[in-house]
């Protein structure tokens, strides 16, 4: 099954989900986001999901 789809932030899959869009360009993007009923912040962060410290260890693991 093909999904339409795009990531909040320019980032890596490994920590970012997809968010099923859509949009086709930054306008549709942005009335979609102001319609939302999630926080597309705390709904698609993997390393959330992981453990409340993950984001600090990647860190410290030098990932950013």
């Amino acid at each position: 099954q093909v999904l339409d789809v795009r990531f909040r932030t320019v980032g890596d899959i490994s920590c970012t989900c997809p968010v099923a869009s859509k949009a086709t360009d930054p306008l549709e993007i942005i009335a979609e986001t102001a319609v939302a009923d999630i926080s597309e912040r705390s709904a698609t962060r993997m390393d959330d999901q992981t453990s409340e410290a993950a984001m600090e260890k990647r860190k410290k693991e030098g990932y950013f």
